[in-house]
């Protein structure tokens, strides 16, 4: 990989810079030629008004064309230039050619006659091609003289510029393989760091960390890996606790059905006690069962592999049904069981899966409510949604135990003495079922004041409630 990158890296360099340089060349070329034609431009002129000064200071004959051509000498030995002829037009069209001779005055496309306006044009001359440039001057009422400057010199000379061009090339190249081979090593040592800690990650390393350098992209891929890493970690530590939690869950009924059993089976329970002895064996199987049924469906929830079916429901009405199956269970408790539920407009939900939830907070507040306490459950409108709430006056719950209210079995093991009984999955369950049908669950707790779990169901979206299936 780092071999791949350094040659991109020169190669990258490589077309940048000949692109540069060729733009460069075509730009400089183009700058070369308006200034030459500029200059040409001036000089022609000033050739012109010289040779109208001439013209007009008198003389005839020979004698004035000998003393046009000193002029056109002069002006070429002043601008360095290797032509410079005029061409005196007249008005009838004569011409005649100023100084001694004009090879290149003689190739102006078209003839010297028909030049009208400033006239870039290539001529030869002694084998070598000239550039040139053709400019009229009128000269009062005299006529017109054609001022024609040209040069056999390259108006930009290529082979120094391309010898440059390829030593500026070559320096380029050095200078970024320099900097790819420093830049791939650093990132090649870098990327290195991230596939051994995913190497190590792989081969069961939760704990493998990479060194964060800067603030790059690198950098930022650097946390992100982090991030995941702790989050897997902390994930397996949960899934740890978890299976430990479950695994004393399933040992305690089992211990006790499997004693009882052995007992009867040596004969050593009396005729007295088969009814105590069958009822703890009923129930401990009961909640052996509970705690299988909620572990398979937590799973299948955690899974996706679980259907909605929504409808639109009378909460106030459903949930006062709802609540009345578990007036038995609080009268044998003592503990009051209260409602306040106001009327709101009808809800898109599931039905049977509200009365999952309501039932697992109602189960939940009654096991940790003593006797002679109060738990209520209340329904109210909350913006466009509603709100279900269900408050117990039991022994609170320590403000760090908040967050981890929701987790599989955190409040089984952290508050088991004040209620044993219970599987410890209703609070994950009914989060799951809130988060499925797009709402939110929540709590809010004061030791020795109670708690309070609620739920908020926003209203259905347009295309319904989604199937988990």
């Amino acid at each position: 990989m780092r071999r791949r990158f350094f040659w991109a890296l020169v190669a990258v360099a490589i077309v940048t810079l000949a692109v540069g340089g060729l733009t460069a060349a075509v730009l400089v070329r183009r700058s070369v030629e308006e200034s030459a034609r500029a200059e040409f431009t001036r000089q022609a002129e000033a050739t012109a008004r010289l040779i109208e000064a001439g013209m007009r200071e008198g003389g005839s004959g020979q004698g004035q064309l000998r003393a046009l051509g000193s002029i056109l000498a002069v002006v070429g030995a002043v601008s360095g230039h290797d032509y410079v002829e005029a061409v005196f037009v007249g008005p009838g069209g004569a011409v005649l050619t100023i100084g001694e001779e004009s090879p290149v005055a003689g190739q102006i496309p078209g003839g010297v006659a028909a030049v009208t306006g400033r006239v870039q044009f290539e001529a030869e001359v002694g084998g070598e091609t000239v550039a040139a440039f053709a400019l009229p001057v009128a000269v009062g009422n005299l006529g017109t003289v054609v001022v024609v400057i040209g040069t056999d010199l390259e108006l930009v000379p290529w082979p120094p510029v391309v010898g440059r061009l390829l030593w500026a090339l070559g320096l380029g190249v050095l200078l970024a393989a320099l900097l790819a081979g420093w830049l791939s090593r650093s990132l090649g040592r870098r990327l290195d760091g991230l596939g051994s800690a995913s190497r190590r990650i792989a081969e069961g390393d939760l704990g493998a960390r990479v060194e964060v350098e800067g603030s790059d992209e690198i950098a930022r891929v650097g946390v992100a890996f982090n991030e995941m890493a702790g989050q897997l970690e902390e994930a397996r530590r949960r899934e740890r606790q978890f299976l430990a939690a479950v695994g004393h869950d399933l040992r305690t009924p089992l211990t006790t059905i499997s004693g009882y059993a052995e007992a009867l089976e040596e004969g050593k329970v009396g005729a007295g006690d088969l009814p105590r002895v069958s009822g703890v064996i009923h129930r401990e199987s009961g909640r052996l069962s509970r705690l299988l049924e909620d572990l398979m469906l937590l799973s299948r929830l955690e899974a996706g592999e679980f259907q909605l079916r929504p409808e639109q429901v009378d909460l106030a009405r459903h949930l006062g049904g709802s609540l009345e199956a578990y007036r038995g269970r609080a009268d044998a408790a003592g503990v009051r069981l209260e409602a306040a539920l106001s009327e709101v407009p009808p809800v898109t939900v599931d039905p049977d899966r509200i009365d999952q939830v309501v039932g697992n907070l109602v189960e939940n507040a009654l096991r940790y409510t003593p006797q002679g306490g109060t738990v209520r459950l209340a329904l109210r409108s909350e913006g466009a949604g509603v709100r279900i709430s269900v408050s117990d006056s039991g022994p609170g719950i320590e403000a760090p135990d908040l967050p981890h209210i929701f987790e599989r079995l955190y409040v089984a093991q952290r508050y088991r003495a004040a209620r044993p009984e219970g599987s410890g999955l209703g609070l994950a369950i009914v989060k799951e079922f809130v988060e499925a049908m797009g709402g939110t669950a929540a709590v809010g707790s004061e030791p020795g004041r109670g708690t309070t779990v609620s739920v908020f169901l926003p209203p259905a979206p347009p295309g319904g409630l989604p199937s988990l299936t």
